[in-house]
């Protein structure tokens, strides 16, 4: 059979390149372009003036049409198609997807009519962790299989995130690859032109603008060790008397805001960067990454961080103005800047949107369990002494006080695959909560979501983001018709059995544990730990009985459940004993730990991020290296 297609649209190739594959894949059938009235099945866009994405899918009796509003739309509504036949994106990479084989009949007989637009304005990730080229081409190719139109490159390129990767930061078992300043600029410019074949809407840089000032490059992310020249200390904030890099790096360096200068170069800087990069749909101005470290000098303390923020943005506003530049400008709701103006207001809204990040919020609670009607007041800003808050309730203060002063579009921009992810052994948890937090999302005024978030983030599964997705995509979906559809994809007949003993698992262990919420010593976490292990022993017989009789990707899912079995009865061990205040014994348990990840970090290198869980172990959950 040759199936006629006909597209009405522009930069056809990739999805062209899609579409035969798919129909190749499922139905094995030849795809050919044709002209639009003699094509079976056609695609176009047909843009409008609605803000969201809008697909529609008509199929019947083998003719068809599928269409939306944007170019990332028209991947989105043909993926649509294809999960309607059963196909089931349920990693990142063509290889893991669960494909059917269907025959003519099959496409024949079935028929489709869907109308459907997002739920949500904003549904992306950002890069963070350790990163080959090939994780993150195919985390930005599975974006929109699951729903999601957006991603986020921090910095001036993935420079940090690349490096980490290919110089094997904190895995003594991998040799060091090739690896340089240009070599990364090159990854980059390709990763650049894989979102541009989507329509992937492209966020950008973040950080790094004060170290710009200074003359650092932003491509270098946390780079430390550096010492600031004599005649640039002027820019920079006075702490108790001294003007230096904060912890001698130029991203966590906070600058001096009343001195004019400052403003007038980091305007500048930014608006030469948004004319060199008329692809980047959105450009997030950040200030530092750090907090208490806010400029003491007479004149920065008559005004709080955020009215200086403020006048900075309204400065940068008008300077794009001038330049005729229509880049959206994403601003932030972070560390001191959570405690919104009080004199300033941004002159043009339509210029901006709000980014809220409660980067250190509790993730055992959903904001859909928040009691509305017992929010406290903001507290008040005390200059280089504030402590962020764990809870939603303290975390919501802060935003519902912005949202007076600033009623234009925002997202939240949350962690829940940054670091506590780790704590939760069994990923089931923390997809519970994406789920409701989703759900509960147009609560809160907020037109979608960023997750800051590992990209190698599926061990033993990718359910979270699964779930993130297709709530984002449609938020009236059902959690449990979701867990089925995934879990039978990547399992098969057992997958019952294993979201019983995954939910029994992130029953017993803890996100915010591992994140260094609460108190180190605790016996009722520890005999939680201690059930994990037994659970985790329990699994071995199911886990080899189906990796001997699955084949192909249930086959492969097996395998790394046990992997994934092995970790979690060693990370139990070690978490048990910490939390019982046995620092020796857990240190020793922790090393055990290591070295297994370590060492097998190949064969379940795309799930999990090898440097990151060691990181944020050694940062927040108390191990050392």
């Amino acid at each position: 059979m040759i199936l006629r297609i006909g597209y009405k649209l522009e930069d056809i190739d990739f999805i062209k390149e899609e579409a035969k594959y798919y129909f190749e894949k499922v139905f094995d059938v030849q795809v050919e372009e044709c002209e639009w009235e003699a094509a079976d099945l056609k695609l176009a866009i047909e843009k409008n003036d609605a803000d969201l994405d809008q697909i529609h899918i008509e199929l019947k009796q083998g003719k068809g049409i599928i269409t939306s509003n944007s170019k990332v739309g028209i991947l989105i509504a043909l993926y649509r198609f294809f999960y309607e036949f059963g196909v089931r994106y349920v990693r990142p990479g063509k290889e893991h997807e669960v494909c059917p084989s269907l025959t003519e009949v099959d496409f024949f007989e079935k028929e489709i009519h869907i109308e459907e637009t997002a739920s949500f304005k904003h549904r992306g990730v950002c890069i963070e962790g350790a990163d080959s080229y090939d994780n993150l081409k195919n985390f930005i190719d599975w974006l929109p299989k699951i729903g999601m139109n957006s991603f986020f490159i921090q910095f001036e390129n993935p420079y940090s995130f690349f490096k980490r990767w290919y110089e094997h930061e904190f895995n003594p078992y991998a040799e060091k690859e090739p690896f340089n300043a240009e070599i990364a600029q090159e990854m980059s410019d390709r990763i650049d032109e894989e979102m541009k074949l989507r329509g992937i809407v492209h966020h950008r840089v973040g950080h790094g603008w004060t170290g710009e000032v200074l003359g650092y490059s932003s491509k270098y992310g946390w780079e430390s060790g550096l010492t600031l020249p004599e005649e640039k200390k002027p820019l920079v904030a006075e702490l108790n008397g001294k003007r230096e890099l904060f912890d001698t790096a130029p991203i966590l360096t906070s600058l001096d805001f009343a001195n004019p200068e400052v403003g007038n170069r980091m305007v500048e800087l930014i608006v030469d960067y948004a004319k060199a990069r008329r692809d980047v749909d959105y450009l997030h101005v950040w200030l530092s990454d750090a907090r208490n470290n806010i400029c003491e000098c007479e004149e920065c303390q008559k005004d709080l961080p955020s009215d200086q923020y403020i006048r900075i943005l309204n400065q940068l506003d008008e300077a794009l103005t001038k330049e005729g530049l229509n880049t959206k400008i994403c601003f932030l709701l972070y560390h001191e800047l959570l405690f919104a103006p009080k004199k300033e207001t941004l002159k043009n809204p339509e210029r901006f949107t709000m980014m809220f990040a409660p980067i250190t919020r509790t993730f055992e609670m959903s904001y859909a369990d928040v009691d509305y009607d017992a929010i406290p007041e903001a507290k008040p800003y005390v200059r280089n002494k504030i402590v962020l808050p764990n809870s939603l309730e303290e975390n919501l203060s802060y935003l519902f006080q912005w949202k007076e002063r600033f009623q234009g579009d925002s997202f939240v921009y949350d962690y829940p695959l940054g670091r506590a992810h780790y704590g939760d052994l069994g990923y089931m948890k923390i997809s519970h909560v994406i789920y409701r937090d989703v759900k509960f999302l147009k609560n809160l005024g907020l037109n979608g979501y960023i997750s800051c978030q590992e990209l190698r983030a599926g061990f033993p599964h990718n359910l979270p983001n699964y779930v993130m997705g297709h709530m984002l995509w449609n938020n009236t979906l059902s959690y449990e018709d979701l867990k089925e559809e995934y879990f039978s994809a990547m399992y098969g007949e057992a997958w019952k059995e294993v979201v019983e003993y995954l939910e029994a698992l992130s029953q017993y262990s803890s996100c915010d544990y591992f994140n260094a919420i609460g108190e180190r010593l605790n016996p009722v976490l520890s005999d939680r730990y201690g059930v994990c292990v037994n659970l985790s022993r329990e699994k071995l017989s199911l886990i080899e009985e189906n990796t001997v009789k699955t084949s192909g990707n249930q086959k492969l899912e097996w395998k790394n459940l046990g992997y994934h079995r092995e970790y979690v009865e060693k990370m139990a061990t070690a978490l048990r004993l910490i939390s019982e205040g046995k620092n020796v014994e857990a240190q020793r348990a922790w090393r055990v730990v290591l070295d297994f990840i370590r060492r097998n970090e190949m064969a379940f290198q795309p799930n999990l991020d090898v440097y990151r869980v060691i990181e944020v172990a050694k940062n927040y959950a108390g191990f050392k290296l």
